[in-house]
């Protein structure tokens, strides 16, 4: 369907001399993937050997036969120790296809040629790939499509952890030390709504890591309105936000709390009424909301060789047409939900200074 249209009147003019066409297309129906962008950075993204599903090793437990001695002749406890399992996630694909019949080929050449169709089309195929990708990860819920779509990262990191779900073949309610950490907002004031960022930013600061340090959120996406509460407190208390460069180098901005980013993403739902973003342009939130979240345990795994594979363009038999198919095979995985959490039920207007 043609949105707009021209009828054309070929006067000695218009017979003679070109329309004043401009050699870029512009852009007006994509939204900013800030979270996708920041997966690929800084190792975020890991590519796994193929396998028949993602396997997460997991430790849950510690030693407890380790005790002190009464005498040198203290019996040493040597019962076994059940300390380790695994997190289990599938992989999933996705594909897309770009399309274009041997008449436009023909016809987007030589001087007639003002952009070049092909690449446009081909460039639009990306750019609507990674928009749907954006919109699986942040923007859901849960997985969409039957469970097909990529898990996003509000189910990952849940508005109330304590209901019984299986993530990763676990089940939060019977494994508490697989929830991640909440904190439903009871703020009216600025001074109560940063006393709440702290609070959650240090339980999910809470434990270990890797390398035995403290390991705190690197990462508080957020949607717009959230990220310009933060930037009023900050200004209600006359301190200054500091921008952070890597982010706002990618053309995102953001500011910083203690050691995490302060991003926003328009695709962040409202995650304590539970309603799926997956139209910004008319999306409406009752409350704000945002995920404090630890890159070191939350990774993007994408298959070798399957990580948005562009394919050559094939011509069928009976068609005088070509097309090419664009394909991810891959999972958002997480393997410490306990450094993870959800900041929800923020009001939109309410907090004062």
């Amino acid at each position: 369907m043609s949105i707009n249209s021209i009828t054309y009147n070929f006067d000695d003019l218009l017979s003679t001399t070109w329309m004043n066409y401009r050699s870029q297309l512009y852009d007006n129906i994509f939204n900013a993937c800030p979270f996708f962008y920041w997966l690929h950075a800084n190792g975020r993204k890991r590519v796994e050997d193929g396998g028949e599903r993602i396997v997460i090793p997991l430790e849950y437990g510690k030693n407890t036969t380790i005790k002190s001695m009464t005498s040198g002749y203290d019996v040493i406890d040597t019962t076994p120790q059940e300390i380790m399992t695994a997190a289990y996630y599938s992989w999933k694909e996705i594909a897309g296809s770009t399309n274009i019949s041997n008449k436009e080929l023909a016809q987007n050449q030589g001087k007639h040629k003002i952009l070049d169709l092909l690449q446009k089309l081909a460039n639009n195929t990306e750019m609507s790939f990674t928009e749907v990708v954006e919109q699986m990860l942040v923007g859901a819920i849960t997985a969409g499509n039957g469970g097909s779509d990529l898990t996003p990262i509000n189910l990952l990191i849940k508005e109330l952890p304590t209901t019984s779900t299986t993530i990763g073949g676990i089940n939060q309610a019977t494994y508490t030390w697989w929830a991640n950490q909440y904190c439903r907002s009871t703020a009216t004031t600025y001074e109560m709504f940063i006393k709440e960022i702290a609070h959650l930013y240090n339980m999910c600061s809470r434990g270990g890591s890797k390398n035995g340090k403290r390991k705190s959120p690197d990462l508080i996406l957020c949607d717009q309105y959230y990220y310009e509460t933060y930037l009023g407190a900050g200004r209600a208390k006359g301190q200054i936000m500091l921008v952070n460069e890597p982010v706002a180098n990618l053309g995102f901005g953001g500011a910083k709390y203690l050691g995490a980013t302060l991003m926003w993403d328009e695709y962040v739902p409202d995650t304590y009424t539970g309603t799926a973003n997956t139209n910004p342009a008319t999306y409406s939130p009752t409350y704000s909301s945002s995920l404090f979240i630890n890159s070191e345990f939350l990774e993007f795994v994408v298959c070798k060789g399957q990580d948005f594979t562009v394919g050559p363009f094939i011509q069928p038999e009976n068609q005088k047409a070509k097309t090419s198919i664009l394909y991810l095979m891959g999972e958002i995985c997480c393997s410490n939900r306990s450094k993870q959490g959800s900041h929800s039920k923020v009001p939109l207007t309410t907090i004062v200074s």
